[in-house]
């Protein structure tokens, strides 16, 4: 289940990943905290939610819209095959 947008990012010289309401809030926080990261290098996923092993892991925008249609979080006769933060809420 998805369960938060997300950037993954090299921000400080450290690679790692923000949970964010909408993918735009990331590069806001980093104008905001003026860190160091290289904008072309951002990549924006999703949070995925695994209840069997009780772990979240970053997926990309299209395997995170395969993963919002089989939990039923996003309808299955959308045309577009990645998922966008404004589909979920």
């Amino acid at each position: 289940m998805i369960t938060s947008a997300a950037c993954r990012a090299t921000v400080n010289g450290t690679k790692q990943t923000f949970k964010v309401h909408r993918h735009p809030d990331f590069f806001l926080w980093m104008k905001q905290l003026n860190c160091e990261y290289d904008k072309s290098a951002v990549e924006q996923g999703f949070i995925n939610w695994d209840r069997e092993s009780s772990t979240e892991t970053f997926v990309d925008r299209i395997q995170a819209f395969k993963i919002a249609q089989a939990c039923g979080q996003i309808s299955s006769q959308r045309p577009l095959q990645s998922l966008y933060s404004e589909d979920l809420w």
